[in-house]
């Protein structure tokens, strides 16, 4: 990708090299990536991104005394969770 895209930026600012790729270069109406890159900077259209600033923390609030509630027994692997055997399935068409 790295070569791909130095290539690019090669022809782009040679001239001899983009004539060697297109024979209508030189026109006033070529229009293709490398011209468009000569036209363009890629870094002028883009928009600056800007994080949103994190809020303040007050050391008590994130310090909490309260316990946190912590269950008995584990759910997940409780029998009720279980497909149903077949011992205990009735058969509903016949």
């Amino acid at each position: 990708m790295l070569l791909l895209w130095l290539g690019t930026f090669a022809l782009a600012a040679s001239p001899q090299l983009h004539r060697l790729l297109h024979n209508d270069s030189q026109n006033l109406n070529h229009q293709c990536l490398i011209t468009q890159l000569k036209q363009h900077s890629l870094l002028a259209g883009s928009p600056i991104v800007l994080a949103p600033a994190a809020p303040p923390v007050d050391a008590a609030s994130a310090c909490s005394a309260d316990p946190q509630f912590l269950p008995t027994s584990d759910y997940r692997i409780s029998p009720s969770r279980a497909p149903p055997s077949t011992l205990s399935s009735n058969t509903v068409v016949g």
